[in-house]
């Protein structure tokens, strides 16, 4: 009976008639439209997910450091020995906000009717600075650097003397501007 004109498959896997190695083109074509669709919509849903994960990262999340931070009463801070004060703040990121959070130290001390504040971190390598009642100085324990009652460094590898903080007094009360500086470096740089 009839003779049938249909052509048998090839065994290579190509379409009959195509030029050969259409067909891996093709598919590789279809792969890599697929494979970039699917990138672009990745790319487009990752986009703000990064940005909400990484915005704490990228904002300032402790307040104080802009702002005067009240610390104490006037009457606290008496001519004489410096007096170590707790700097609080609220903290707050893109999740959660947590009131009063310790941000650092400072040292107070008054001369006559002037007030004046300094970083308890240590301008070499950030150590805590504390005060040498016997010695009537300032000293970094770490790495033996000494400091006036002024501020300024007197001996040791300290590049600069200690950090001096904005302070105010108004009405009764005493706050500060609290900062961090960078270290090891002669200049004073906000960080």
């Amino acid at each position: 009976m009839g003779h049938h004109d249909e052509k048998a498959p090839d065994p290579s896997g190509t379409r009959a008639g195509a030029p050969p190695g259409e067909d891996t083109r093709r598919d590789f074509l279809k792969v890599v439209g697929i494979g970039g669709i699917g990138l672009g919509l990745g790319a487009v849903t990752a986009g703000p997910a990064i940005a909400y994960v990484a915005f704490p990262l990228t904002n300032e999340t402790v307040s104080g450091n802009k702002d005067f931070v009240k610390i104490g009463k006037s009457e606290q801070f008496k001519p004489g020995a410096p007096v170590k004060v707790d700097v609080f703040a609220d903290k707050k990121d893109a999740w959660n906000r947590v009131i009063s959070v310790k941000i650092g130290s400072a040292w107070l001390m008054r001369e006559g009717n002037e007030l004046r504040a300094y970083s308890t971190v240590c301008p070499h390598l950030g150590c805590a600075v504390d005060f040498d009642g016997d010695d009537t100085k300032f000293k970094c324990p770490c790495h033996h650097s000494a400091f006036t009652l002024a501020g300024k460094v007197e001996g040791g590898p300290s590049p600069r003397g200690m950090d001096q903080l904005e302070v105010k007094e108004q009405d009764g009360a005493v706050a500060v501007r609290y900062q961090r500086f960078r270290q090891g470096i002669a200049e004073k740089e906000v960080i």
